[in-house]
């Protein structure tokens, strides 16, 4: 229980507690004055007609209390004010049990028919006073007028006590239901943000295993197919195999770790990356393939190393077994405020709205670098046409360095 459920239920437990004590004075008064007017009055009658108003008064007032506002409510007042009447008429004793009824009239009717019934119940208990010729007359008037304005003050109090209370209980009943949905819905955020970043990370293992082994297993199939057609010395071939196949063994796990691809790692910038990358294609017929960086190369996040290398591979398994290319360029740029690949191709290219349409049979490697991309807040640009080659451009901001960290550009690696 929270501190501030310990509050709301103190203070409804401190109200309702006032409300009961009054209740129970309500009980106690109407007892007594009942109980005293039987003894005084000292007759037969008299007591089996306070027992049985007394009996009436018990039978109906739980069920007031629950519904003080209907129709079994009021019969139960009018017979009530009925029975006080007969005894009033019997013996002048019982006049001061109207003071408890008061109460009643107030908690059952509303207002202004509550002031009536109180003020015809004052008329007779003032004429049951006067007929008692004792020659105080004033006293006789002024007493049971002074009485009833009493009693209608603490009834109209307690009917405020009453409403306050069933509006602390709503507003109470409103708090804990607005608590138990600001729960419920954190509980759907916390669910909600579980999943994007489940579905985040079954994206980003299905980039990688398509940029690793995927296209792993792509060249050990070129390079079986070499074999087989006996063009090469077997031997050779299938050291190049085992090679290729170990590689993406390293690939896979740190696939499985989260780690840097193995061009990365042990430190290695992406321009070594690069050319490592770029110096392991060795398939039979792979296009003379040629690096250069431009510009001064600067420390990048890891996560745009990465990023970048796996654009280079997809785009050049893309150009060694789809596009046919002869020759690939790989450029990487090192600007002011951005770090930009291109890999251009001179292969066969593609229609490119078809792939976007998804009506291509391949694609996902296309969708896997624009996502990569744009979650680094950077972007990737292609340009093909069928017969044209293909040039892949992707972009990451950096931010700008110092002007003495720049220097001449135009380095080549091949």
């Amino acid at each position: 229980m929270t501190d501030v459920d310990a509050a709301v239920r103190r203070d409804g437990s401190d109200e309702t507690a006032v409300l009961r004590t009054m209740q129970l004075g309500q009980h106690a008064l109407f007892v007594a004055l009942l109980a005293i007017g039987a003894v005084r009055a000292g007759d037969v009658v008299s007591v089996g007609g306070a027992v049985l108003l007394g009996g009436w008064y018990a039978s109906g007032f739980a069920a007031v209390r629950r519904r003080p506002d209907s129709w079994r409510a009021r019969v139960w007042l009018g017979g009530l004010v009925l029975g006080w009447l007969l005894l009033v008429l019997w013996s002048a004793e019982f006049a001061w049990v109207a003071f408890a009824i008061f109460f009643i009239c107030v908690h059952v009717l509303p207002v202004v028919p509550a002031v009536a019934v109180v003020v015809v119940m004052t008329g007779a208990v003032v004429a049951t006073q006067l007929a008692q010729d004792d020659g105080n007359v004033v006293a006789r008037v002024l007493g049971p007028c002074i009485g009833a304005a009493v009693a209608v003050g603490m009834g109209l109090l307690y009917e405020r006590l009453v409403a306050q209370d069933a509006r602390r209980r709503a507003l109470v009943a409103a708090l804990v239901g607005a608590r138990d949905d600001l729960i419920a819905a954190q509980d759907a955020l916390v669910a909600a943000q579980r999943e994007a970043g489940a579905e985040a990370e079954r994206a980003r293992l299905a980039r990688d295993i398509h940029d690793t082994l995927a296209q792993g297993f792509s060249s050990i199939v070129l390079l079986s197919r070499a074999g087989l057609t006996g063009a090469e010395d077997p031997r050779a071939v299938l050291g190049r195999i085992e090679r290729t196949a170990a590689d993406n063994l390293d690939e896979a796990r740190r696939v499985v770790h989260a780690l840097a691809p193995l061009d990365l790692d042990g430190g290695v910038p992406l321009t070594g990356a690069l050319a490592r990358l770029i110096d392991r294609v060795t398939d039979p017929g792979a296009p003379v393939t040629g690096l250069t960086v431009d510009g001064t190369p600067r420390p990048t996040p890891t996560a745009y190393d990465v990023a970048l290398l796996r654009l280079a591979q997809g785009a050049l398994a893309n150009a060694r077994q789809h596009a046919q290319a002869s020759r690939v360029q790989v450029t990487l740029t090192y600007a002011d405020d951005a770090v930009r690949l291109d890999v251009v191709d001179d292969g066969v290219g593609f229609d490119r709205e078809l792939v976007s349409a998804g009506r291509a049979r391949s694609g996902y490697g296309l969708r896997a670098m624009q996502e990569r991309l744009e979650e680094l807040g950077g972007a990737v640009e292609v340009e093909t046409a069928p017969g044209r080659g293909t040039a892949v451009a992707a972009t990451l901001p950096l931010v700008a360095p110092a002007a003495d960290t720049l220097g001449p550009a135009g380095q080549e690696q091949t």
